[in-house]
């Protein structure tokens, strides 16, 4: 946006930088299928494995969350982008894939979703929704560079984020009890 380009070369770049998500997102859906087509062979050990990683990364997504600060060292792909750099017809596409596999709390309870779906087709839809629902946000930035400053609007998506971990930890303890009883 500090580039001055207009809004068409924005909503460009834009859709570069949203492809490249959306390619970090398929990779993620085909790991997270064949890590599931894994888990279905254990069928005895699934609903613990699942059970345990959803109450795990409901954890970790109310810490981020609940968080004052953001951690040091927050971007890990930071060398990434100086080499992408060179390339600038590259940089958006590049950053975006990078993006999709920057791996947070909602990313991991999405993977385990998916994992949990035992088809590659649920797998790859669940994380072409998780892109849809993600990339909702991006859209207003070509027109508003202040669109995400908006503390009412990151106080929403705060809530939003609290919700869905207290759903994944209720899911996550439900099958682990079942899992204990199969046992």
């Amino acid at each position: 946006m500090h580039e001055g380009q207009t809004v068409r070369q924005n909503l460009l770049t834009l859709c570069k930088f949203l492809g490249g998500r959306l390619g970090g997102y398929t990779l993620f859906g085909l790991l997270a299928w064949a890590t599931g087509s894994l888990l279905l062979r254990a069928a005895n050990y699934q609903s613990l494995v699942i059970g345990a990683a959803y109450v795990g990364l409901a954890a970790l997504l109310l810490v981020a969350v609940l968080r004052k600060k953001a951690p040091a060292g927050a971007c890990a792909f930071e060398g990434a982008q100086a080499k992408l750099s060179r390339w600038p017809a590259l940089l958006p596409v590049g950053m975006g894939f990078l993006a999709g596999l920057k791996v947070c709390p909602p990313l991991l309870l999405a993977f385990t979703e998916a994992a949990s779906t035992g088809t590659l087709t649920g797998s790859l839809v669940l994380f072409l929704t998780f892109f849809l629902g993600t990339s909702i946000y991006f859209i207003p930035l070509s027109f508003l560079g202040a669109f995400a400053r908006v503390t009412a609007l990151r106080i929403v998506g705060q809530f939003a984020a609290v919700i869905v971990a207290l759903y994944y930890l209720y899911s996550g303890i439900l099958l682990l009890a079942g899992g204990i009883q199969q046992l």
